[in-house]
């Protein structure tokens, strides 16, 4: 038996392997630990509060507090944007037309300000 089977033979069983531990556990979430994943779990888990001068923009736009939810939960997060390495660490969170800022810390995350590039809403 040359390399080549012993090869083809060891990625089989890897495969087979593989195959019975994603049937066993098929409610496992396999991609938690993603960045995405996180940041929406602490996004539900934290106390989360919105900001007098993003109250004020989302008033502005038009948002509601359930298109906000909406937003928290399928939206998608900017990490080229986001600043982590400041206290509070800001993560912009995009979501249809909308961009939100969003400040957080280890226990809680405040909504600081929504952004529109079709409408411009400036804070009183």
């Amino acid at each position: 038996m040359n390399f080549r089977q012993r090869l083809l033979r060891y990625l089989i069983g890897v495969a087979i392997g593989c195959a019975v531990v994603f049937f066993m556990f098929p409610n496992y979430d396999w991609l938690g630990w993603t960045p995405q994943k996180r940041m929406k779990e602490d996004l539900r888990d934290f106390p989360f509060r919105v900001d007098s001068c993003a109250a004020y923009k989302m008033n502005c736009y038009g948002l509601t507090q359930a298109q906000l939810d909406l937003a928290k939960n399928e939206g998608n997060f900017d990490f080229d944007k986001s600043d982590v390495k400041s206290n509070p660490r800001r993560y912009h969170l995009n979501y249809g037309d909308y961009s939100f800022i969003i400040a957080m810390t280890d226990t809680t995350s405040e909504l600081k300000d929504v952004m529109n590039p079709s409408k411009v809403c400036m804070c009183p």
